[in-house]
């Protein structure tokens, strides 16, 4: 992997904001580990690529338009700090809607290992089946 890991971390985001899925999988580990609050209507625990896929499935599935604005990610170490601001249309109301989180990704060697995010979500936003 090239680049710093900042600019590895923002290079996901852009893969993100042109739809490219596949890109944004190849850039992680295997066997990353990926943490979503559960109040949110994607949220959950994946691991590895695959369960990463099924995250962002789950975001297809749950939204409609989603958009993740990002401030420039900053790192200290093996890890990457992101605020970001997320917002789209919920297919399960048709509610446009948002919140606000922070991503911690860990780093391993340049190659994304782990991702948390942190969350000021409300606990009503609806899940997809709801």
């Amino acid at each position: 992997m090239s680049g710093s890991p900042a600019e590895t971390i923002g290079g996901i985001y852009s893969s993100f904001g042109r739809g490219d899925i596949p890109a944004i999988l190849e850039t992680l580990a295997e066997d990353i580990d990926w943490r979503i609050p559960e109040n949110l209507p994607h949220g959950g625990q994946f691991n590895g690529r695959d369960g990463v896929g099924r995250f962002f499935q789950g975001i297809g599935d749950s939204w409609d338009g989603l958009q993740v604005d990002i401030d420039d990610p900053v790192a200290e170490g093996n890890r990457v700090f992101v605020l970001a601001h997320i917002h789209g249309r919920l297919k399960s109301t048709g509610e446009e809607t948002g919140y606000r989180s922070a991503h911690v990704w860990t780093l391993s060697d340049g190659v994304p290992v782990r991702f948390n995010e942190y969350t000021d979500a409300p606990t009503t936003l609806p899940s997809a089946g709801s």
